[in-house]
C-alpha cells in the first residue's frame, strides 16, 4: 500500500493548486466548502467547482490521465492547459497565474499561501514526473470506492449530502445529520499515526450529549478507534488490498450498515 499512500501524497500537493484557484475565484461560502474538490471518475479527473468570469462560466481541474491541469468552459470544452511534468510546483502556479491575468480573472493571491497547512512534503519542491498509470489506476479505484459508499451511506440514512474531497485533509467524505442532535462523518482519509495506513472511516458527532461506546460490534476486517482526541470505526486498506473490487465493496457495505445503525440507536 505504501505506492498508494505515496501518490495519495502527490495529488494532496498538486490539488491546492486547485484550492487556491477555488479560494480566488468561487464565491465563498462560511463553512469553507467553495475550495472543495471532486473525483470524477469517468473522465478521471479532480474538478474544483464552477465560478463565473467575464460572463461566462469556467471550472478547474487536475486530469490525472494527461498529467495536466485543464481550464474548461460551460460546455467541457478545454480553454487552456497547464503541463505539469517537467516543472516545479512554483513554476506551475505562476503560469496559471500569469494565463488567468491574461483573461482579466480576478486571480489575485493564487501565489499567496492557504489559510490551512497541509504537510511538508519532501518532494514538494521537485520537478514533477508522470506517475506510473498503475499506481495512478490503483487511487483511482479507492476514490471511486469511496464515492459510491458515500453514495450508499446517504441513501442508508436517508440524507441529502454532497460527496467531497476537502482539500486540507483530503478524505473522500460526507457529513450529514442523522437525527437532530446527531452529525455522522464517513470517508476515505490519507494515512496517519492513528491507523498507520490510509483507511475508510465512520465517526459520530453527537450534540449535547455523550456516546456510551459500549458493547460494540465486533469485526475480524475493521476496529473501533476511542480515545480523547476521535472515536469511530476504521477500516484500513491493507484490510482491502489483492481483494477483488466487489469484494471490497461488499466488505465496505457490511461496514457502514453496522457501525451506522449501531451509532444512530446510541
Amino acid at each position: 500500500m505504501q505506492s498508494y499512500n505515496n501518490i495519495d501524497k502527490k495529488i494532496h500537493q498538486l490539488c491546492q493548486i486547485i484550492a487556491k484557484v477555488n479560494r480566488s475565484l468561487v464565491p465563498k461560502k462560511e463553512d469553507d466548502s467553495h475550495t472543495n474538490l471532486y473525483f470524477e471518475s469517468i473522465e478521471k479527473r479532480i474538478y474544483g467547482r464552477w465560478f463565473e468570469q467575464n460572463n461566462s462560466d469556467f471550472i478547474f481541474a487536475l486530469d490525472l490521465i494527461d498529467f495536466n491541469f485543464l481550464l474548461l468552459d460551460d460546455s467541457k470544452e478545454i480553454v487552456k492547459q497547464f503541463q505539469i511534468e517537467g516543472k516545479n510546483f512554483i513554476e506551475i502556479e505562476k503560469e496559471i497565474e500569469a494565463y488567468f491575468q491574461s483573461l482579466d480573472f480576478s486571480i489575485e493571491g493564487l501565489m499567496k499561501e492557504l489559510h490551512f497547512e497541509i504537510p511538508s512534503y519532501s518532494f514538494a519542491d521537485s520537478i514533477w514526473a508522470k506517475p506510473e498509470i498503475n499506481v495512478l489506476n490503483t487511487w483511482m479505484d479507492y476514490r471511486t470506492l469511496a464515492n459510491e459508499i458515500c453514495i450508499l451511506l446517504l441513501g442508508i440514512a436517508q440524507v441529502q449530502g454532497e460527496v467531497r474531497i476537502w482539500p486540507h485533509h483530503f478524505d473522500t467524505g460526507i457529513y450529514f445529520k442523522a437525527k437532530r442532535k446527531l452529525g455522522i462523518g464517513f470517508g476515505l482519509a490519507m494515512e496517519d499515526d492513528m491507523a498507520n495506513n490510509s483507511y475508510f472511516y465512520i465517526s459520530a458527532y453527537p450534540e449535547n450529549y455523550n456516546i456510551q461506546y459500549e458493547n460494540l460490534p465486533d469485526h475480524d476486517h475493521w476496529k473501533w478507534e476511542i480515545s480523547n482526541n476521535w472515536k469511530g470505526g476504521i477500516l484500513t486498506l491493507n484490510e482491502l488490498d489483492e481483494k477483488p473490487y466487489e469484494e471490497k465493496k461488499k466488505l465496505l457495505i457490511d461496514f457502514i450498515n453496522t457501525t451506522y445503525h449501531w451509532i444512530i440507536k446510541r
